[in-house]
C-alpha cells in the first residue's frame, strides 16, 4: 500500500482548516437550545470538547459507558468497541471517541486516494477528494458518529477487492457491516468483482469464503441482539421507536419540498440541505449510471444506489428525508462525478460546498440539527 501522497495531506488539510474556521466562528451565531438524548454522564466535560459532542454523538458515548437498551441497539457496534478500546487506557470517552473518529476521518481521505487512482487520472482523482473535503455534511468525520469508520472500512473493502486481496477486503467488508446496517451490502459488489474479474481457476479455490465474512459480522450482531432482547431483529423493530417508517422514495422527497420553501420557525436547516442534497445526488448518479463521460464500475453503481435508494425509502413524519444528506456522504461515486464536471462548474460548486461546509458545521456546534 502507498504512504499517503501529497494530494491526500493537502485535501485534508483544507477540509480540517474549514472545520477550525467554523469551531472558531461558532460562538458568533446564535446558540439553539439543546434538543435530543443528552449524556448526562459526560458531565463535567471540557466546553472545547463538548461543542463537537452533538445530537447522535450522546448515544455512542453513552452506549459505551453504559451498554445497550432497547432503543440504542439501532447503532452498529463498532464504533462503541473502538471508544471502549481506548478508553481503557483511561481516556475520557468523548475524547477517545474524537481520537478514533478523526483518525478514521484522515484514512478515509487515503483509502479513497488509493481506490480512485486505480482507475483515474491524478487530476481527477485530487477533484474527487476536494470534493469530498468539503461536502457539506463532512463535519461528521470529525465529530463522534460512524462516517469516518464507515466511509473507510467501505473503501478498503472496495481497493483490496480490486487489487485481489480477498481477505483484506472481506475483513474490511465486516467492519463496514459492524459499522452500518448497510454495510451488507458491499457482499454484492464483493460477489460481483469476484464473478466478473476473478480468473476461472480460482473462483472454486477457498478465497470466496472471505465474502461470508460479511454475512458472518451481521449474524454475530444480531446473536447479540438475540442475546439481550430475545430477538436477533430488535435494531430492525426498534427502528419504529425514532419514528420511521417505509415509504415511496418520490414521495419522501415530495413531502420534504415544504420543509425547504415555506418558512417556519421550527423548521431545522438540515430538511433544507436535505433536499438539495438528495436532488444533486440523484442527478450525480443518475450521469454516472447513464452517461459515458460520467461512466465509473458497475460494481460502484451497485453499491452506490443500494446506498441512496435505501435510506431514502425510511421516512418519518415530521422529517420526509431524514438525515439523507449525512447518508449521502459515504456515497464514493458521487464524488467521481464531481471530478470530471466542467472545471468552471466545479470550482463553483467547491467555493459554494466550502462555504455550506463552514455554515453547517458552526450551526451543528450551535444545536441546529443537520443531519
Amino acid at each position: 500500500m502507498k504512504p499517503p501522497s501529497r494530494t491526500v495531506w493537502i485535501c485534508f488539510f483544507i477540509h480540517t482548516l474549514i472545520i477550525v474556521i467554523s469551531y472558531l466562528l461558532a460562538d458568533k451565531l446564535p446558540h439553539h437550545q439543546p434538543a435530543g438524548f443528552i449524556d448526562q454522564s459526560l458531565y463535567p466535560i471540557s466546553p472545547y470538547i463538548e461543542k463537537l459532542i452533538k445530537w447522535d454523538a450522546h448515544w455512542y458515548t453513552y452506549i459505551a459507558g453504559h451498554g445497550y437498551d432497547a432503543q440504542s441497539i439501532v447503532f452498529f457496534p463498532a464504533i462503541i468497541i473502538f471508544i471502549k478500546i481506548l478508553s481503557y487506557f483511561g481516556l475520557h470517552v468523548a475524547v477517545a471517541g474524537l481520537v478514533f473518529c478523526n483518525l478514521f476521518a484522515f484514512l478515509s481521505f487515503w483509502m479513497m486516494y488509493l481506490t480512485f487512482q486505480l482507475d483515474f487520472s491524478e487530476k481527477e482523482v485530487k477533484y474527487a477528494l476536494l470534493s469530498y473535503a468539503v461536502m457539506p455534511t463532512s463535519f461528521f468525520l470529525n465529530s463522534i458518529y460512524t462516517e469516518p469508520i464507515f466511509i473507510t472500512s467501505a473503501l478498503a473493502c472496495v481497493y483490496y477487492a480490486r487489487v485481489g486481496k480477498w481477505w483484506c477486503a472481506g475483513l474490511a467488508g465486516a467492519l463496514a457491516t459492524l459499522t452500518r446496517n448497510l454495510g451488507i451490502f458491499l457482499v454484492l459488489f464483493l460477489l460481483y468483482e469476484f464473478i466478473k474479474n476473478t480468473p476461472p481457476l480460482r473462483k472454486g479455490s477457498y478465497i470466496i469464503c472471505s465474502l461470508l465474512l460479511l454475512p458472518v459480522a451481521l449474524l454475530l450482531y444480531m446473536s447479540y441482539n438475540l442475546y439481550l432482547f430475545g430477538d436477533p431483529l430488535t435494531f430492525i423493530s426498534s427502528q419504529q421507536g425514532w419514528g420511521r417508517h417505509l415509504g415511496l422514495p418520490w414521495q419522501n422527497i415530495w413531502n420534504n419540498f415544504p420543509l425547504t420553501f415555506v418558512y417556519n420557525p421550527a423548521n431545522q436547516p438540515g430538511a433544507a440541505l436535505d433536499t438539495f442534497t438528495v436532488i444533486i445526488s440523484l442527478v450525480g448518479l443518475l450521469c454516472t449510471t447513464f452517461l459515458h463521460q460520467f461512466k465509473v464500475r458497475k460494481s460502484y453503481l451497485i453499491v452506490a444506489w443500494l446506498w441512496f435508494i435505501i435510506p431514502l425509502a425510511f421516512s418519518a413524519s415530521e422529517l420526509p428525508l431524514y438525515s439523507m444528506s449525512r447518508f449521502i456522504l459515504p456515497i464514493f461515486p458521487l464524488y467521481l462525478f464531481f471530478a470530471r464536471i466542467p472545471e468552471k462548474l466545479f470550482y463553483c460548486y467547491l467555493a459554494i460546498s466550502a462555504v455550506t461546509l463552514l455554515l453547517c458545521t458552526s450551526l451543528f456546534i450551535n444545536w441546529y440539527w443537520i443531519g
